[in-house]
């Protein structure tokens, strides 16, 4: 993983959105938009499909969609935060304000595992995931991003 996971252009601050599905639809485009995607369709079914099976918010706010697919050129992640929170079927019944959409080539299995280790494990603490709750601007979250990267390459090298 020498690549960025997280790019300035596929991480935004919306004030809401109107679904879960939606979400996904806006999340996807980040990637195609970053490089990352080619067929948006086929990732964006991929994905829906995984949500269909359990969903993947994880709880205290936070969901992190993900799929690997062979139209994915390399592991990216799109970052979204939701000023009012959406309904993602969390475990906790709770709304969700962040979103980390996780592209995953299909031959990139143990990478696959170290980031949603990385990411779960990160986020799980109130004084990391909090404060990327109230950040002021998409600079300032794609610098909470590029943190987490930091502990998940940490994480990768062990």
């Amino acid at each position: 993983m020498k690549d960025r996971l997280f790019t300035p252009e596929a991480v935004r601050i919306v004030d809401h959105m109107d679904s879960k599905s939606l979400c996904l639809e806006f999340m996807c485009q980040l990637l195609v938009d970053a490089g990352s995607l080619e067929l948006a369709d086929r990732f964006l079914d991929a994905v829906k499909g995984r949500e269909e099976v359990m969903s993947t918010g994880i709880g205290k706010g936070v969901a992190i969609p993900h799929a690997r697919d062979a139209t994915v050129k390399e592991l990216k992640i799109a970052l979204c935060l939701i000023r009012r929170g959406i309904d993602f079927e969390s475990l906790d019944k709770k709304p969700v304000n962040l979103v980390f959409l996780t592209a995953v080539p299909s031959d990139a299995n143990r990478e696959y595992m170290n980031v949603l280790k990385g990411l779960s494990e990160y986020l799980r603490h109130d004084d990391k995931r909090l404060p990327m709750m109230e950040a002021k601007d998409e600079k300032e979250l794609f610098e909470y991003a590029r943190q987490i990267e930091s502990q998940i390459h940490l994480a990768d090298s062990n």
